[in-house]
């Protein structure tokens, strides 16, 4: 009998006890060494206690006591250098945070009044502390591409949360162009292209920050071919213009003017040479952008075809000059049909001859970083063939100026 009054009574107060208390949580993500702000979002009276502590796994500790209009707020020695009170919010600024500072920070209030029977105020946040993430690094496998390359994102200090890719602006996701693995560790590329060369940006991100760092992907195969191209074809266009200019002082002025036998072999000579070193020329960049698939098939279909009249010329340039019937070997030019053939050559050579550039040129951009180290590349061999070219046509220009001006009249000029 008087047990059951007992349990009763205690019920009855745990009950009245429970009525007379609220109780209210938050949760907070914070990184070591920063700072935050405790607040249980109280009024502060006179005639109330107010308490912080500190409960972990093991124990519970109390930070600060204070008893309003009474006394002035007491900290535990451990928490005087690292906390900041506002007695008048009842707020705490807990400093220079540690791992070991995970834990639940509660705040509770006691309240006298002599109206009224006492009523307590709990609040508690859940602080968890963790170590701030360190900035990713992105590592190449294999560093010089073949078919197939991976990147693998890693993170030394910290735990992340979720790592992202993005390419460019554009998030990664796995698709027929990129595979990720191991929580988006890694992204696999297989069967690497133009398309996938560009920036890689790896996204570190938990609960408190996030960091990121981006990496450049060349494609090295492909990237050599590109180069190529374009340094060859800027030459092949210089080589034919230049080419085109000489055939047409050749044929209109040099012929016509110097009319001896022998000046004219040599003339031919010194055409046949640059005519077959710009056809070299636009041959080599022809044949590369044919095996370059990341050109458009047109302009493969073309280069195609310029290789099949380059081929023919030069075998009817060499026909014409080593046929044995010609009874007046080297001096093809001097005929109109001739010197009509090699003029429309030229003339469609330095027309096509720029078409490749433009393709190559944004090929090369796109898979390039810095984009200058091709432009010096480009600009050197210019200037390398502009001075071979120019250091030639000085010296036949002085050659032609010691020839003899007699004219030739066992043949007419026009045939």
């Amino acid at each position: 009998m008087w047990a059951a009054a007992i349990l009763t009574l205690t019920l009855i107060a745990c009950a009245q006890t429970m009525a007379n208390t609220a109780k209210s949580r938050k949760y907070i993500y914070a990184t070591v060494f920063d700072s935050i702000l405790l607040t249980g979002n109280i009024q502060v009276q006179n005639r109330q206690i107010i308490q912080w502590s500190f409960i972990d796994r093991l124990h519970k500790s109390l930070i600060l006591f204070h008893s309003v209009g009474v006394d002035l707020p007491s900290f535990s020695p451990y928490y005087e250098h690292r906390c900041k009170y506002n007695a008048a919010s009842g707020s705490l600024e807990l400093q220079h945070l540690e791992l070991t500072d995970s834990g639940i920070y509660q705040l509770s209030v006691e309240r006298y009044y002599t109206d009224s029977p006492d009523k307590m105020f709990i609040y508690s946040i859940f602080l968890t502390v963790e170590e701030p993430l360190s900035t990713p690094l992105i590592i190449q496998e294999p560093v010089y591409i073949a078919n197939n390359v991976q990147l693998t994102c890693l993170v030394k200090k910290g735990n992340p949360k979720q790592l992202l890719w993005l390419k460019g602006n554009e998030k990664i996701t796995n698709s027929s162009l990129y595979t990720l693995g191991e929580k988006n560790r890694t992204l696999s590329i297989e069967s690497a292209e133009r398309r996938h060369c560009g920036f890689y940006t790896c996204v570190a991100v938990d609960s408190t920050s996030e960091q990121s760092i981006s990496h450049f992907l060349l494609i090295d195969g492909i990237q050599f071919l590109h180069k190529r191209i374009l340094v060859t074809s800027i030459i092949a266009f210089i080589s034919t213009s230049l080419c085109l200019g000489a055939t047409a002082f050749i044929t209109f002025y040099a012929l016509q003017k110097y009319k001896a036998q022998k000046h004219q072999i040599r003339l031919t000579i010194a055409f046949i040479v640059i005519k077959m070193k710009s056809c070299m020329c636009l041959l080599i960049s022809s044949i590369l952008c044919t095996l370059d698939t990341d050109f458009f098939v047109l302009y493969r279909v073309i280069s195609g075809i310029v290789i099949g009249l380059l081929l023919g010329m030069t075998g009817y340039i060499a026909f014409i000059y080593l046929h044995i019937y010609n009874e007046d070997i080297g001096s093809f030019l001097l005929y109109k049909r001739e010197r009509y053939i090699m003029l429309g050559s030229g003339i469609f050579n330095v027309i096509i001859s720029p078409l490749p550039i433009f393709e190559a040129s944004q090929n090369v951009k796109f898979c390039t970083y810095p984009y200058g180290d091709i432009a010096v590349t480009v600009v050197s061999s210019l200037m390398v063939y502009i001075s071979i070219v120019g250091l030639c046509f000085i010296f036949a220009i002085k050659n032609m100026q010691t020839w003899n001006l007699r004219k030739r009249t066992s043949r007419p000029w026009l045939r």
